[in-house]
């Protein structure tokens, strides 16, 4: 057996070990969201279409950048829920109650509504210190991980494909959408890659409008 084999095997093993809490804190996140997705705000319109790409990904596929209007807690919400989907053992809409109801709104609130540039904003003053105090693990992680996507996008393989339009998503704003849904087609360890990516390209762009 190699040990690439085992390698994909044992992070497979640790990752299932691991499904229960992501699955808990992911329903708990997606319960926070759906109110904000309803409402008829900039934010409300993100977290609508990033709801609406986990749901039908080829239908509606999500400018990542969008992710930057989001507030920190709504932005860790949003990354819990997609791990929650990696995975999934239910369609995100049969997660909660009134699902597909819930998701009928969503459809006709947001399927036509244009999505618009995201300008950079400051931390809130309240989030500087907590920014301060994670910027380097979050930045250290997530310049690892993009290096090693950067590697894969070139192998010409099926992830590569997956891999590639995910870091176009985030390199050339509001002009590459993704499907969200993609992201199952990916091994774990690549997975967890785009999560640091968009927890470090999130950290970076709200701390640009800072002096």
């Amino acid at each position: 057996m190699s040990d690439a084999l085992i390698n994909a095997l044992s992070d497979f093993w640790a990752y299932q070990q691991r499904r229960p809490i992501i699955i808990k804190t992911g329903v708990q996140a997606l319960h926070r969201l759906i109110p904000i997705a309803l409402s008829r705000t900039a934010t409300g319109k993100a977290v609508g279409r990033f709801l609406l790409g986990l749901y039908d990904g080829v239908t509606y596929r999500f400018d990542l950048k969008q992710l930057h209007r989001l507030a920190p807690r709504e932005f860790e919400d949003c990354l819990q829920v997609l791990e929650m989907d990696y995975m999934p053992e239910v369609e995100v809409h049969e997660r909660v109650e009134e699902g597909e109801n819930l998701w009928r709104e969503l459809i006709e609130l947001w399927r036509s509504q244009p999505l618009g540039p995201v300008h950079p904003r400051s931390a809130p003053l309240n989030n500087v210190a907590l920014h301060a105090k994670h910027r380097a693990p979050i930045e250290a992680k997530g310049i690892e991980a993009f290096d090693h996507l950067l590697q894969v996008a070139e192998r010409g393989t099926h992830q590569s494909r997956i891999v590639g339009m995910f870091l176009m998503s985030l390199i050339y704003r509001n002009h590459y959408r993704f499907n969200l849904s993609d992201l199952r087609g990916l091994d774990i360890k690549l997975f967890e890659h785009c999560i640091s990516v968009l927890r470090m390209d999130y950290f970076l762009y709200t701390q640009a409008g800072k002096p």
